[in-house]
């Protein structure tokens, strides 16, 4: 674990979870930034500035952008929260980029989810070989259902999990979700983004909101209104790393 000495666009310092090898590291973080600060108004990309890494640059890989929505209206709330992904890379040993898009700035503070792998860029190396397993996702009374691609591939250090959203019993469609994810080793603590569902008042994105893992269960409660939209399968992608390496 570390933390970031700068960054230009005004966020305040950076926390970061990390497993690191020689050639490749996976790097977890949530962070939040104002849109309407001169820092970020005047950089051409984001920069956030960390001891040395392992690697001296990387290829491009994705981190995960998100605002927040909430309507209030006479009979209730609506949650319109969106989001999208930016490219993102290691620039240098002290250096992490991610893209700058104004998609969203109307929409700040925005929050980003580094949960990355960037590997070595222009470096040959071994393939890393890992195994893919099966998620079992288990609720009380079985409320929740995913497809047969939630899956993991579990490493010392970290871990990728793939979760695919299929369903949910009517009853339990406003409540909190508590889901034991029977396979997921220990050590595994942080906040996702459960990407998709339909975005009625933002249709340029679809629906992006928060699952919180800790104990091997992933918890939500806050979802958009068009969560179970067809076209807009909800989903998890995260390369995560174990609280083992703290």
């Amino acid at each position: 674990m570390f933390n970031s000495t700068g960054n230009n666009f005004g966020a305040g310092q950076i926390q970061f979870k990390d497993y690191q090898a020689s050639n490749y590291v996976v790097l977890n973080s949530k962070f939040t930034f104002d849109t309407t600060s001169p820092a970020y108004q005047a950089c051409e990309q984001l920069e956030i500035y960390v001891p040395d890494l392992t690697i001296d640059r990387s290829a491009v890989g994705a981190v995960f952008i998100r605002f927040e929505d909430e309507q209030h209206y006479s009979w209730g709330d609506s949650i319109y929260d969106g989001g999208s992904i930016l490219k993102s890379w290691v620039k240098d040993k002290n250096t992490i980029v991610i893209e700058k898009q104004p998609w969203f700035d109307q929409n700040g503070p925005l929050i980003i989810y580094i949960l990355t792998l960037y590997p070595q860029l222009n470096q040959g190396a071994n393939t890393i070989k890992g195994i893919q397993q099966r998620l079992t996702m288990t609720t009380d009374g079985n409320y929740l259902h995913f497809s047969y691609e939630t899956f993991m591939v579990a490493f010392e250090h970290w871990v990728f999990i793939h979760l695919l959203f299929s369903g949910c019993t009517y009853a339990y469609r406003d409540s909190l979700w508590e889901v034991t994810m029977e396979e997921l080793p220990a050590g595994i603590t942080a906040d996702i983004p459960i990407c998709g569902g339909g975005n009625q008042m933002h249709p340029e994105c679809d629906g992006m909101t928060e699952a919180h893992i800790e104990n091997g269960v992933l918890s939500n409660q806050r979802r958009v209104m068009g969560f179970w939209d067809t076209g807009h399968d909800p989903f998890v992608y995260a390369f995560l790393v174990r609280d083992t390496n703290a």
